[in-house]
């Protein structure tokens, strides 16, 4: 009984070896991609006046790429935000850890400026770990806030490179 344990848990080790490699042999070197993600904030919050509110914390949420699969589809997002919105403008930036499922690491810094709930804004891609280590691009993207709730959604498009 024993040694059917031990094959059966080698089995599913192989197994899950062999899932991992081939995909990060499915990632293209490059690529194109659209995706959304929804987020909650958690963080602190200060009233500087009528007119002014400072946000500084994390947006944490998973995102989606828009084929409904490939790159970064079903990863989990952690963005620092700092938000210094001003009558009624927000200008927002920060960095990300997108991470995947096979704990692979995307890393990216990003800014925005827009009439709030909206701010449209650049990222660029740092680095990352694993499979996607010197990973480079730049993507678009606009995070909306969902009124007061500490709660909304960010839309990117953009390219990625891989070495």
């Amino acid at each position: 009984m024993n040694r059917n344990i031990s094959v059966a848990y080698a089995l599913v080790l192989a197994a899950a070896c062999l899932s991992s490699s081939a995909l990060a042999a499915d990632l293209p070197k490059s690529g194109t991609y659209a995706a959304h993600y929804g987020w909650t904030f958690s963080g602190q919050v200060q009233e500087l006046g009528a007119n002014r509110t400072v946000y500084a914390g994390v947006v944490a949420g998973v995102i989606f790429n828009d084929a409904g699969k490939g790159f970064l589809h079903k990863a989990r997002v952690d963005c620092t935000l700092m938000n210094d919105v001003n009558q009624g403008r927000a200008n927002a930036n920060g960095t990300c850890v997108v991470t995947d499922a096979e704990g692979d690491k995307a890393f990216l810094e990003w800014k925005c400026t827009g009439a709030m709930p909206a701010c449209p804004g650049d990222e660029r891609w740092v680095g990352g770990t694993g499979k996607y280590k010197g990973m480079s691009g730049t993507s678009k993207f606009q995070g909306n806030f969902i009124g007061a709730t500490g709660a909304g959604w960010s839309d990117w498009s953009g390219e990625y490179k891989l070495p």
